[in-house]
């Protein structure tokens, strides 16, 4: 319950009314004793002076490490399925760069793939509407996709990717989007998976897989983790949360040509968190000390958005934050459109380093 009500002291921004962080009690609920504690915390929030207590101890006390980790060993991820049997799927999310020349639908239909693997196409599930590379569907739209996968609301979900930790966090974080939080992504991927000897499908399947059974899933968007870019606007100009950019240290400075052809250069404001900086050399997530070293640089007490090319990379921060706390959905908004939108929309400025001729 103090997690919660820490939750809602954090959302109390510089000028606002004790009224705000209330009604978040409110919602929260606990009874009597929440009340009272909501009243105190709230004398203490806006006190000034040195008795006061600052939105980064809230913000602190909110993010204290859970229990759960959004990870999974290939060890945990095999007796897990053992134990779990058909409750548990597993999810191929391998997306590569356009000019990598990989394909990865194709890799999944050759194998290798994880025994009973679907493989979930980041491309496909998405806002057909929209011109920008594989922005977020409608609820409707996903619950239908991922029902076509088998996967229903009821299901525990492992997903993984070819490289390690790459595309999968992407798909980890919009299963949670969607009101799903019993999904976890296999540190390593099929790399780790095949370098701890476990179990593999080497034969190729059939471009319509036979395992794409109807599932039920019921969507439960949580709202606010999406972030488009009039609001990813607004919050570089009020300085409101910290904006972490995924990209490499060259497209960040401009340095290095945008892939897509977009302005080259970087969102004002913007903080570069290269996301290889997350992974070790074997492309697992590093230990939180390691990831709290990152970032202990930023000011997260208003929360994070995660930024990258195409919204792909930006999940890996995400998830990096995930483990080390910041599991509020303030900490866990993602802006979509990414720098194919921001780069390519004159009416948004960037920074770049300025090169001699």
């Amino acid at each position: 319950m103090f997690t919660a009500i820490a939750t809602a002291a954090t959302s109390v921004s510089p000028g606002r009314t004790a009224s705000s962080f209330t009604r978040g009690v409110r919602r929260i609920g606990g009874g009597a004793w929440a009340q009272t504690a909501s009243r105190l915390l709230t004398r203490a929030l806006l006190s000034p002076g040195p008795r006061g207590l600052s939105r980064r101890c809230f913000a602190a006390a909110a993010t204290a490490p859970g229990k759960a980790s959004a990870l999974i060993s290939p060890d945990e991820a095999e007796a897990l399925l053992e134990k779990g049997g058909a409750g548990v799927k597993i999810i191929d999310a391998s997306w590569h760069m356009p000019n990598s020349g990989r394909n990865g639908r194709e890799e999944h239909i050759r194998g290798p793939r994880l025994p009973g693997a679907v493989f979930f196409d980041i491309d496909e599930a998405s806002d057909k509407s929209s011109s920008l590379p594989h922005m977020m569907p409608s609820s409707s739209e996903f619950a239908a996709y991922v029902g076509g996968l088998g996967i229903g609301s009821a299901d525990t979900l492992v997903v993984y990717d070819t490289q390690g930790i790459f595309s999968a966090p992407r798909v980890w974080w919009m299963f949670r989007r969607f009101g799903h939080p019993d999904v976890r992504v296999l540190n390593g991927g099929l790399p780790a998976w095949e370098a701890a000897s476990k179990p593999i499908e080497s034969a190729a399947v059939a471009a319509g897989d036979s395992r794409r059974s109807g599932g039920s899933f019921e969507p439960r968007p949580v709202q606010g983790m999406v972030v488009p870019i009039e609001e990813l606007d607004g919050v570089l100009r009020a300085k409101e949360a910290a904006v972490l950019d995924a990209r490499s240290a060259g497209r960040f400075d401009g340095t290095v040509p945008d892939p897509r052809g977009a302005r080259p250069g970087h969102m004002p404001g913007a903080a570069n968190v290269p996301f290889d900086q997350l992974l070790d050399e074997k492309g697992r997530m590093r230990p939180v000390p390691e990831l709290r070293t990152v970032f202990d640089k930023f000011d997260l007490s208003g929360g994070a958005v995660t930024t990258c090319g195409s919204g792909v990379t930006a999940a890996i921060i995400s998830l990096a934050l995930f483990e080390c706390g910041y599991r509020n959905p303030s900490h866990q908004r993602l802006y979509d459109g990414a720098w194919a939108e921001w780069g390519s929309d004159e009416r948004y400025p960037v920074s770049a380093v300025e090169t001699q001729e």
